[in-house]
């Protein structure tokens, strides 16, 4: 197992053979198969878990590792509830050899949030293991559109809101989030977004590392002319790094920027909020869905060719 760290996101890259990992790899292709968690105690989270009726799981701790809680998603995953050691040690800091700090640490900050794909009946269930298993709290459902159909969105969310997780289900074939309940054979996450504080930076950064880069069509920079007075400069920054924008009723700010699809299967998101902005850029849906669904044409007639 590969530990990949940025400030305080941790990402975990198993490809042990004979273990859980391997045999959800076999199930599903490249995903998501486990997150954890960071709870106040563990064992207490297990133990409420355990009383509304979550699956735990247990298995094998290899040398040097450390037993964690954990319980099963309604999609088969796993859900870690990790805490601190009694010396105050991450799981991170006790299971992997860790290597020194890079001296300029990297431009994105912490996991924002993780978007979940969900077959069409079962948005509820989700919302309610999430509220029962982790006291989470839900948002209102919205209707996002897709070039080939509707999409329903409900976000939950943790007390703090440190941890939020955006519930995707369409009932039209041809959505992207049908496409990714295909593609990976069942619910999963089909997206994961990281913060930054200065998103033209970043992105410049990950343009030079070679980072393939959601493609946005000019025309829609023209209608954020039409509805924000921005000067041409700041437009055409916008266009050149391939970000969108929003603005709240409060003024609250968000910039995101997205990478194409990892194996037709998911992708990621770079962004920064200003202002409280707390959403997750509805506005600009139908606009990320189209240039997705270009995307998967152009690299459809590419394969054919």
């Amino acid at each position: 197992m590969t530990l990949l760290r940025q400030n305080d996101i941790n990402l975990i890259l198993n490809s042990e053979p004979y273990s859980f990992a391997h045999n959800f790899f076999e199930a599903h292709g490249p995903s998501l198969c486990a997150t954890a968690v960071r709870v106040q105690n563990s064992a207490k989270a297990l133990e409420r878990a355990v009383a509304y009726k979550a699956q735990p799981y247990r298995g094998l701790v290899g040398p040097n590792e450390r037993e964690l809680a954990a319980v099963r998603a309604p999609d088969g995953s796993l859900i870690y509830l990790v805490d601190a050691d009694a010396q105050g040690r991450t799981i991170y800091e006790t299971d992997f050899n860790l290597k020194p700090a890079p001296a300029t640490p990297g431009p994105l900050g912490r996991i924002d949030h993780m978007a979940m794909a969900l077959p069409p009946d079962a948005l509820d269930n989700w919302v309610l293991f999430y509220k029962s298993i982790l006291d989470f709290k839900a948002d209102d459902e919205v209707v996002l559109p897709d070039p080939y159909g509707l999409v329903k969105s409900r976000a939950i969310r943790s007390r703090c809101s440190t941890v939020r997780l955006p519930l995707n289900i369409s009932e039209n074939r041809g959505t992207a989030i049908s496409h990714a309940l295909s593609t990976y054979r069942g619910s999963g996450v089909h997206h994961v977004a990281f913060d930054c504080e200065d998103i033209f930076a970043t992105v410049n950064h990950a343009k030079e590392a070679g980072l393939p880069l959601l493609d946005i069509p000019l025309n829609y920079y023209d209608d954020l002319a039409a509805r924000f007075d921005f000067d041409d400069e700041f437009l055409s920054e916008l266009a050149y790094y391939n970000v969108l924008y929003d603005r709240d009723a409060n003024g609250g700010e968000l910039f995101h920027v997205y990478t194409e699809p990892f194996e037709n299967r998911f992708f990621f998101e770079v962004l920064q909020r200003k202002g409280g902005y707390a959403g997750y850029g509805a506005a600009n849906v139908a606009v990320r869905l189209a240039a997705m669904a270009k995307a998967r044409s152009g690299a459809g007639h590419k394969a054919r060719l």
